[in-house]
């Protein structure tokens, strides 16, 4: 739907290490798409209210919740069709079952409201969630072998969240199952419904998509996408900033800023994140190796993140001249000399402030006295710095690091 947008998938609880994800998505993305968390979750029933930061982020216009039923209604067949494909594919039946996860895994979506379900409206789309959860399942799960039988049975369980007490319909799947349910409601989510870049923070859900993307060739609605050139460099600018913006090693995000604060630069700083946005771009288009490949992780790994860390220290020394050259300009403005006055007043000044740079003397005699004196250059050129240091591209994101 936006241009510079992400969709995280499977299902988003965002506690603990997430929030570095969040403070990514806060500080360059237009969206934020997620399952809605009330409505869609796993490995239980119903969520936790939202946290303080997601409900900054909605406020926001940042952060959207997508319905989860919707997804379902409007492409039931492709994700039917997708998800019975995967319980055929021997390699992902393999990587779930070499993925040291318990092999029961829960879903639980919530149900369209009670008061509105037999409203022609409405009942399409709980019909489609009932639909994938049981028949689908229950089609599927008898051949994943005995050990699995009759997990595929669907129930209903109401809890409490900020919307009232929901009605959810949840099941106990095979792990495969329940994976390729809950990737392919997020792939089709992500690709087809918002256009966004799918995004997790989780290792096993980002081998299980990479699989997905290399299948869903055979899908004509995500092959089109997928072949797309302009849509191939957004989704590698997009998967490059997040990449960048988590990874610790540079730092760019430390804990110690909140939200609001990322929010109020943003905000303070659009022209500078749109210049980011475009050297992250020629940064991106430089990479051309395949989306979701080994391959594209290892030169944004080897070589594209170094190159990222190469310009923002590059950028820091230019920042730092600049800084320095404008103290300098500054302090010999202060002075206030005259050119008859010079060196009697910045012996003055000397003496009288002890710790007053050197460069501050020598710049005033260059700029108030008769005598031309090449450090003049210094305090006279930091505008032209100034220009340079702005020109990187990454400025952005050394500033928020107070760096």
């Amino acid at each position: 739907m936006t241009e510079h947008s992400i969709f995280y998938y499977p299902y988003a609880s965002f506690k603990g290490e997430q929030g570095l994800l969040l403070k990514a998505a806060a500080l360059y993305f237009d969206k934020l798409y997620i399952l809605d968390p009330e409505k869609a979750c796993w490995a239980g029933i119903g969520q936790n209210p939202l946290s303080d930061d997601l409900k900054l982020l909605e406020q926001e216009n940042v952060l959207e919740r997508i319905a989860p039923e919707d997804v379902l209604h409007k492409y039931e067949k492709i994700i039917a069709e997708s998800v019975r494909a995967d319980m055929k594919d021997p390699e992902f039946l393999k990587l779930c079952e070499q993925s040291g996860r318990a092999r029961r895994w829960t879903l639980a979506l919530a149900k369209v409201p009670k008061e509105i379900r037999d409203d022609a409206e409405f009942n399409p789309l709980d019909k489609s969630m009932q639909r994938i959860m049981g028949d689908v399942a229950r089609e599927l799960s008898p051949g994943l072998g005995r050990y699995m039988e009759g997990y595929a049975e669907v129930y209903d369980e109401y809890r409490e969240t900020d919307r009232g007490l929901t009605e959810y319909r949840y099941a106990d799947y095979p792990l495969p199952l329940g994976e390729a349910i809950m990737i392919n409601h997020a792939l089709i989510g992500g690709l087809l419904y918002t256009g966004a870049t799918p995004i997790t923070d989780e290792p096993f859900h980002n081998k299980a998509l990479a699989l997905k993307i290399q299948r869903a060739q055979r899908i004509p609605e995500i092959r089109e996408i997928l072949d797309e050139k302009a849509k191939q460099s957004e989704l590698k600018t997009n998967r490059l900033a997040m990449t960048a913006l988590t990874d610790l090693e540079l730092g760019i995000l430390p804990s110690e800023i909140t939200m609001a604060d990322i929010l109020e630069y943003r905000e303070e700083n659009e022209g500078e994140l749109k210049e980011t946005r475009k050297k992250l771009g020629l940064l991106a288009g430089r990479i051309k190796e395949k989306l979701w490949t080994e391959e594209f992780s290892d030169q944004l790994e080897y070589e594209t993140i170094p190159d990222i860390q190469e310009n923002l220290s590059q950028a820091k020394e230019t920042q730092d001249k600049w800084l320095k050259n404008r103290r300098v300009r500054l302090a010999v403005k202060a002075i206030g000399l005259t050119s008859v006055a010079a060196s009697i007043g910045i012996s003055l000044a000397i003496s009288a402030t002890p710790f007053l740079p050197v460069t501050v003397a020598v710049g005033a005699l260059g700029l108030f006295g008769n005598v031309a004196i090449p450090g003049a250059e210094i305090a006279l050129d930091w505008k032209e710095d100034k220009q340079e240091a702005m020109g990187n591209g990454l400025h952005y994101l050394l500033k928020i690091t107070g760096r």
